[in-house]
């Protein structure tokens, strides 16, 4: 039996060829269009405008949402966690943080990760595949629709390298952003990658308005290299050198991320050369104590990690913590799928 096809790989064009083929007016495709992106439909159950024995023939040969719901976990501050299986039977995951005026999704854009960082559970079984523009944006969509209003911040920081396969996540991006799409702001999507030089300048050759955000971690290239194994680290200058360009193209200001983690990468004089890289490259920093789990790295102690905010703002850095969400139901990306096949548990951001 053929697979079905999923509707929005269809341009519009091949849209209307289809519902005209089918004895369908063109105005169909606006409707169709609508409840896809402005209903945020996941069945063409849904689409109640529609002929019934139209939405059947849709059912028939069309996908009209690329995730299915596999388990939800809410946390006590609202944090919602989804499990998405794939039509191939692999297994994404997605976390919706509400707030009092910002609604944010993270999404990922692999099945896995081949960058593998030491502390990080998204990589803990390699690269699987990437994910395909349908099950990119549908993440935002499926939160759009849990929520019954549209989110209004994405953050690509689940599973996965983004930059790895950017050409699938640029796509899935327009679709979010444009206004025939979701109507997301651009500077309300913020790109997370592990350094991968030729994407970040490929972003720069672009020049949306996307935030970035560099998963730095540490301050030189031989602590880098103990926490983010090869072949897909580049050395920190070119990484560097690669910000600055897209900051040059852009005017957007890189976020440097950094996992604190305890008598690794916390100490007084760790905090002093993150500052000066901060300086020397325009970048603002975001600290985040590194979430527990069963891998030999943890979080400084609160004090500790007090003292790494207060020494990055005295050394003149622009510095905030990351205030952790959804630890009741380990919200960190790649720890849900990780328990439900049974390959255990590490630590950390997705």
């Amino acid at each position: 039996m053929e697979a079905l096809r999923q509707l929005k790989d269809f341009t519009d064009d091949e849209l209307l060829a289809w519902l005209a083929a089918h004895g369908q007016p063109s105005y169909r495709g606006r409707q169709i269009h609508e409840w896809l992106y402005r209903h945020w439909a996941v069945s063409f159950d849904e689409m109640l405008n529609l002929p019934k024995a139209l939405r059947q023939e849709l059912a028939a040969e069309f996908l009209p949402f690329a995730l299915v719901p596999a388990e939800t976990l809410q946390a006590v501050d609202g944090t919602r966690k989804f499990l998405f299986t794939l039509a191939d039977g692999e297994r994404i995951e997605t976390v919706l943080i509400p707030a009092d005026e910002r609604q944010t999704v993270c999404i990922s854009t692999q099945v896995g990760c081949a960058v593998r960082c030491a502390f990080c559970a998204s990589g803990g079984t390699g690269l699987i595949r990437d994910l395909v523009p349908a099950e990119i944006v549908d993440q935002v969509i499926y939160a759009c629709h849990e929520l019954g209003t549209r989110v209004n911040n994405v953050v690509v920081m689940g599973m996965g390298e983004p930059l790895l396969n950017l050409e699938n996540l640029v796509q899935a991006l327009e679709w979010v952003c444009g206004p025939e799409g979701l109507g997301v702001g651009v500077r309300h999507v913020t790109i997370s990658t592990s350094g991968i030089v030729p994407g970040i300048l490929r972003l720069a050759e672009l020049g949306r308005q996307w935030e970035l955000a560099l998963s730095l971690h540490a301050t030189s290239d031989v602590k880098r290299a103990r926490l983010i194994p090869g072949p897909t680290r580049y050395p920190l200058a070119e990484i560097l050198a690669a910000c600055d360009t897209h900051r040059e193209r852009t005017g957007r200001m890189t976020t440097f991320e950094y996992v604190l983690l305890a008598e690794v990468n916390d100490s007084a004089a760790d905090m002093a050369e993150l500052a000066n890289l901060a300086r020397a490259h325009r970048a603002k920093i975001n600290l985040i104590a590194c979430n527990p789990g069963s891998s030999r790295y943890r979080a400084p102690d609160a004090a500790a990690v007090k003292r790494c905010l207060q020494d990055l703002t005295r050394n003149g850095a622009r510095a905030t913590l990351r205030q952790s969400k959804g630890e009741d139901i380990r919200a960190a990306c790649g720890q849900l799928r990780r328990r439900q096949d049974g390959t255990g548990d590490v630590s950390e951001e997705g």
